[in-house]
């Protein structure tokens, strides 16, 4: 039996859920509006929260947003129950930390299954076996090149897309100075970026500023002109631990130095992906970072390099590659010949041809990560 919380502002639907949950074997309790029920949560620890999107006071938007920024309730499932069928509402909802969406009317079969769902991944999360980074703080993926021309951004708009391809709730950030490199591959019209952030930015303020693709990936751009500087380790901080509230993924395509929002990616990195191409002074700088990152005393475990191979023409060998960086790359790209054309198209071999040579290897490397 689960604990569940309903939040719903129809007077017709909440008795009938009563009924139908507490058949289901379920416990559960009712809200009739959004800020009755975060009372609720947080007053009382439940299973499950199931919430409308459409209420008077305070929408169920809104409502999750609350729940995923209070650390009390930020663990919760959240299945959203609704009217609205749009596509847009699913992700808004998905995009504000909903576990799931199931559309009403509904038969309390589906209901039953998704719930059962939902509830599994709670056991899953509980379970001694599982990962020590059990809760639903998202996985923080940073892609570091300090070289120029080694495809940080490629690698890192690869990386995404496979994630979102394997059903995560996914965002990348991009940290150039230069200009707006994730957009311009998107074809994405940048009106909102990171330079539009407070110093001190909330999660409301962070997902004003987030923008999404056609293929359902959400971005947090960088400005389409060059910059001075990024955002500072605090500010860049408080985006990540809001973009983990929202998001499963979160990969931070970081700028080519080792400024302060970078230092602060890499301190809340799950993974580090070093990139580089088999030539020498790649080579040298990815040496170079290697050290910088153990210098930060980030785990080795959890630092990978991939070697990328971003011409026909033969680099290094890769005895000689290994020689210096004293280790074998964990994931050599091969040259794709189509990349070049899709770059031009604005539309990323992840997403127009994911079988080609280079998202295939992104692909399964990011299952293995």
């Amino acid at each position: 039996m689960a604990k569940i919380l309903f939040i719903d502002d129809d007077p017709d639907i909440r008795p009938l859920m009563r009924v139908t949950l507490t058949k289901l074997g379920h416990q559960p309790s009712l809200a009739a509006r959004g800020e009755e029920g975060l009372r609720m949560a947080k007053a009382e620890v439940f299973d499950l929260i199931v919430v409308d999107l459409m209420m008077p006071d305070m929408d169920g938007f809104e409502v999750i947003r609350q729940l995923r920024a209070n650390p009390s309730t930020k663990d919760v499932q959240i299945l959203v129950l609704t009217a609205r069928t749009q596509a847009a509402d699913q992700d808004s909802a998905l995009e504000a930390g909903a576990n799931s969406y199931l559309p009403k009317p509904f038969s309390a079969d589906l209901l039953h299954r998704r719930i059962a769902e939902m509830l599994k991944q709670v056991e899953a999360q509980q379970s001694p076996a599982a990962s020590s980074r059990a809760s639903l703080a998202g996985r923080v993926t940073v892609v570091l090149g300090l070289r120029g021309g080694v495809g940080a951004t490629t690698y890192s708009l690869a990386l995404a897309g496979a994630l979102l391809r394997m059903g995560r709730r996914v965002c990348l950030a991009d940290l150039s100075l230069s200009g707006g490199h994730v957009a311009l591959q998107l074809r994405l019209t940048a009106p909102v970026t990171w330079a539009g952030l407070p110093a001190a930015p909330d999660t409301t303020a962070v997902a004003q500023n987030l923008m999404r693709h056609d293929s359902g990936l959400v971005v947090l751009a960088a400005p389409a002109q060059p910059v001075e500087h990024g955002p500072d380790g605090a500010t860049f901080q408080a985006v990540l631990d809001a973009l983990q509230i929202f998001f499963s993924d979160v990969v931070v395509d970081a700028a080519p130095l080792l400024d302060g929002a970078t230092r602060a990616a890499l301190a809340a990195a799950d993974q580090i992906v070093v990139m580089c191409t088999p030539e020498v002074g790649a080579i040298h700088t990815a040496i170079g970072t290697l050290h910088a990152i153990g210098n930060l005393r980030r785990p080795e475990s959890r630092v990978f390099v991939v070697l990328n191979n971003v011409s026909a023409e033969p680099g290094l060998p890769m005895t000689a590659i290994e020689k210096a960086l004293g280790r074998a790359p964990d994931l050599v790209i091969p040259f794709d010949s189509q990349q070049a054309q899709a770059m031009a198209r604005g539309q990323p071999l992840i997403f127009s041809q994911p079988g080609a040579l280079l998202p295939s290897a992104v692909g399964r490397f990011a299952v293995e990560l």
